[in-house]
């Protein structure tokens, strides 16, 4: 038989940098450095430079620890022309025991921990409330020093119900005498700017009523006078918007818009009201 050579194997070479060369600057101390700042798990020492603060190696542990040799930059930044740090083979006394180490670092971490959890993340600042306006039902418990001007509910309820016809002219549901939701809600806004109005005139003639009203009733006389065109302007087109089919209307007369003298259905208008009703009441005992 023929003997069979063995191939020879390469032999096993250490990980760590060999070197005989020991730096001449003092050498560093373990227990001068933060617990983050250094690493001593067996196996994988590592420090914190603090020429160029690069995480280095550190080799010699069971003999004479020395920082291996490393540049001014961490090793995967590509410069092109490194530099060679300062602290090259410097010696450093580990002075630290491992337990003692992973102690302190236990501590820290704890600690910053419970600081970010004490911490605000964000402070969100409140926004500014302004004053809530007035609701109808409560407009005429005021004074008569915050009595709404007159002059300027009129074009304002014009305008509401010139909103409220035109949408029942073109709505299909509103047209046949049903409500739908945009229909619904430019009714209620005109009544209750009608509504305003009412209170109006009654803060209005409770003050000429008064002993000094009567000194004030030759201005509010100049002011319906500077109105009257455009109320008279608005009866005119109002009297041109031909009605709803299927709705009993009043008799037409001169200079006056013909208005429904009672609602389609009755049921519904019922429930409208009493809902209305208890909204009022709610939003009262809300602000009360």
């Amino acid at each position: 038989m023929d003997a069979t050579t063995a191939e020879p194997t390469a032999r096993k070479r250490r990980r760590k940098t060999r070197t005989k060369n020991i730096s001449s600057l003092p050498p560093l101390v373990a227990s001068e450095f933060k617990a983050t700042q250094i690493d001593l798990t067996p196996g994988k020492e590592n420090v914190r430079c603090p020429a160029c603060t690069c995480w280095t190696p550190i080799t010699g542990v069971l003999g004479t620890p020395v920082l291996v040799p490393h540049h001014t930059t961490p090793y995967h930044d590509p410069t092109p022309n490194p530099r060679r740090c300062s602290n090259t083979n410097r010696r450093i006394i580990l002075d630290t025991e491992v337990e003692a180490w992973q102690g302190q670092l236990d501590e820290r971490t704890e600690v910053s921990a419970s600081v970010a959890s004490r911490r605000a993340t964000k402070v969100l600042p409140k926004p500014r409330k302004g004053p809530a306006p007035t609701p109808v039902h409560r407009l005429a418990e005021q004074g008569p020093q915050s009595a709404p001007a007159l002059p300027r509910l009129i074009p304002l309820l014009e305008r509401a119900r010139r909103a409220a016809d035109r949408h029942r002219a073109a709505c299909p549901l509103c047209r046949v005498g049903g409500r739908c939701e945009t229909g619904r809600a430019l009714e209620v806004r005109a009544a209750e700017t009608q509504a305003s109005c009412t209170i109006a005139r009654e803060q209005l003639r409770r003050q000429e009523r008064q002993p000094g009203g009567r000194a004030a009733a030759p201005t509010r006389r100049s002011q319906w006078a500077a109105v009257l065109p455009a109320v008279r302007d608005a009866d005119t087109r109002r009297a041109h918007v031909p009605a709803s089919p299927g709705r009993p209307e009043a008799p037409a007369k001169v200079g006056t818009a013909s208005v429904p003298t009672e609602p389609e259905h009755l049921e519904a208008h019922d429930r409208r009201q009493a809902a209305l009703g208890k909204q009022y009441a709610r939003l009262a005992n809300q602000r009360a």
